[in-house]
């Protein structure tokens, strides 16, 4: 749980997690005005487990979690398995990307939505505000509905004929694109701007179609 959507900006809340289905965990840390765990000794113990190579790790948007986690001490070793991908994949004119939605949608679980914690509009407030008596069943159920997820959408995957492309392509681009976020991406502009006008003078030399204006930017 964090404070926004950037991954690269946000600050740490808490951290659920699920090894087992039927039972989740929140660890707060980052809570307003709360008895809460300090991140150096929560960072201390799980940094070892999730950094560890053999231990296989799953999530949904795993990409967003692994970011931030690694901009609080903590590199996740193993992505093995992420439950939006695996859905894209499945399906990829779903419009049930969404751990809610797929919750409904495969287990019949009706999740509580992150609205209801932290409202709407003017009147939103952070997690970080949100009581920790009221956070950690919501945290603590997203980490383990996605484990059930992810035993349910293997086996689909695998049925499909998808499991392969999922491990051997999909999962192993998940730290190529951190990497990218992490270190910005460069462009030409001088180039960008040459090649948008010879593209502007060689459209200009084609006619337009009657009733049709051509701009250019």
């Amino acid at each position: 749980e964090t404070t926004g959507t950037d991954p690269l900006r946000c600050d740490l809340v808490g951290v659920s997690l699920a090894v087992e289905p039927g039972r989740g965990a929140y660890i707060p840390v980052g809570h307003s005005g709360a008895v809460q765990l300090e991140w150096a000794a929560v960072r201390q113990a799980l940094k070892p487990i999730l950094e560890d190579p053999r231990k296989k790790i799953a999530g949904h948007h795993l990409k967003y979690d692994c970011l931030v986690l690694a901009r609080h001490g903590i590199s996740p070793a193993n992505l093995a398995f992420d439950s939006m991908l695996a859905e894209w994949l499945l399906d990829s004119n779903s419009r049930r990307l969404g751990l809610k939605d797929m919750a409904l949608s495969y287990l019949n679980v009706n999740m509580t939505h992150i609205e209801d914690l932290i409202g709407k509009g003017k009147n939103q407030i952070s997690m970080a505000e949100v009581p920790v008596e009221r956070a950690a069943p919501y945290a603590a159920a997203d980490a383990e509905v996605t484990l059930r997820l992810t035993h349910l959408l293997r086996e689909k995957l695998a049925a499909q004929g998808s499991l392969k492309l999922m491990e051997e392509m999909e999962m192993p681009l998940v730290p190529v694109l951190m990497s990218m976020e992490q270190a910005g991406i460069t462009l030409d502009a001088d180039f960008l701007h040459k090649m948008s006008v010879d593209m502007a003078a060689r459209l200009g030399e084609i006619p337009a179609p009657r009733g049709l204006r051509v701009g250019y930017e």
